[in-house]
């Protein structure tokens, strides 16, 4: 075996380790840091790894044909491709910034339960699209100056023409800043729709009812009516349940039984706040009976409709049992 033989064979081997090393970095190593971070809630590192994504086995890639492709294609094919090198080399850490941006704002927004906000990664991810292609303008020597003028010089007239999107747009992000409400807020609107906000998009907020339906409504409405959050400050709220016994009912004993069964419907149904000791509080009697309210605490806005459902069956069964006649119904008889 030859000089050249010897030194084109450990060429080739180290390229292929080389490679290689790339490769396991790349779909072994990095989505195992990537699970760990996660789990442990290190943001900045998980972000890191995402934006990771491809970047060795394209730098290893860079650095076998740099360095190890003498002896595989000569110098004037090493010397055409130089530009193209340096071109992707430019893109490649330019495309890590962006996403390591990227990135860390939705990795951020998730651990912290936020969820979804579709107007900061589409804007983030224009501002990436733009710096990558500014990056690319640079590179084939284009001058930006000129081009600034020209779309300052249009700025006024597209203003002018994209009013109501501009509008919805910041007050998309006046929603988003001020932090009003957030994906997976219970809201109710001051026109009366409710529901679970899903995401805040470029123009329009968009709201999932109880039903199924999604209400789309736009930034600029959002930010000009007044709107009920139920998860905020925290989820937990107050359930008022109205009912009424007979007029000769025992006050005493109607209030024992209606707080011993509600009790033991917040100990025992799912959403029920167990720790929480209920109220009962009369507000109204006439001929018919003796109302009264309840005031039970769940552990969500949705939660609501169980515990109401099995506090009324529970209560109604009770009194019954215990001989409490329910109130009186009045018949109105009109001669003529």
């Amino acid at each position: 075996m030859t000089a050249n033989e010897i030194n084109g064979t450990t060429t080739t081997i180290l390229l292929v380790l080389v490679l290689l090393t790339g490769l396991i970095l790349d779909w072994l190593v990095r989505p195992r840091v990537r699970r760990w971070a996660n789990t442990r809630n290190r943001i900045v590192i998980e972000s890191i790894a995402i934006a990771l994504g491809g970047q060795f086995t394209f730098w290893t890639l860079v650095i076998a044909l740099r360095f190890f492709s003498g002896n595989l294609i000569g110098d004037e094919l090493r010397a055409a491709w130089q530009p193209v090198f340096e071109l992707a080399s430019v893109l490649a850490i330019t495309i890590f910034i962006v996403r390591l941006i990227i990135n860390l704002v939705d990795t951020y927004l998730r651990h912290r339960q936020i969820g979804n906000i579709s107007l900061i990664n589409n804007l983030l991810r224009g501002l990436g699209a733009l710096a990558i292609g500014g990056t690319l303008l640079i590179s084939y020597g284009v001058p930006l100056g000129p081009v600034l003028t020209v779309i300052a010089g249009s700025s006024l007239g597209l203003t002018l023409a994209l009013r109501e999107p501009l509008a919805n747009f910041f007050a998309g992000v006046q929603i988003i800043a001020s932090n009003r409400v957030r994906p997976g807020d219970v809201i109710r609107l001051a026109s009366g729709e409710e529901g679970i906000v899903t995401d805040i998009r470029w123009s329009d907020t968009y709201i999932r009812q109880l039903a199924n339906n999604i209400i789309i409504i736009p930034n600029a409405q959002m930010i000009s009516q007044i709107v009920t959050n139920f998860s905020r400050p925290e989820p937990e709220l107050a359930v008022l349940v109205d009912f009424a016994v007979g007029p000769d009912a025992d006050l005493a004993q109607t209030e024992a039984i209606v707080l011993d069964v509600a009790r033991t419907v917040l100990a025992e149904t799912p959403g029920g706040v167990a720790t929480f000791e209920p109220l009962v509080r009369f507000n109204a009697i006439d001929a018919a009976g003796i109302r009264f309210t309840v005031v039970l605490r769940g552990q969500s806005f949705t939660d609501q409709f169980l515990l109401r459902h099995e506090f009324i069956k529970r209560l109604r069964e009770r009194l019954r049992a215990e001989g409490i006649a329910p109130p009186t119904q009045i018949v109105r008889v009109q001669n003529e």
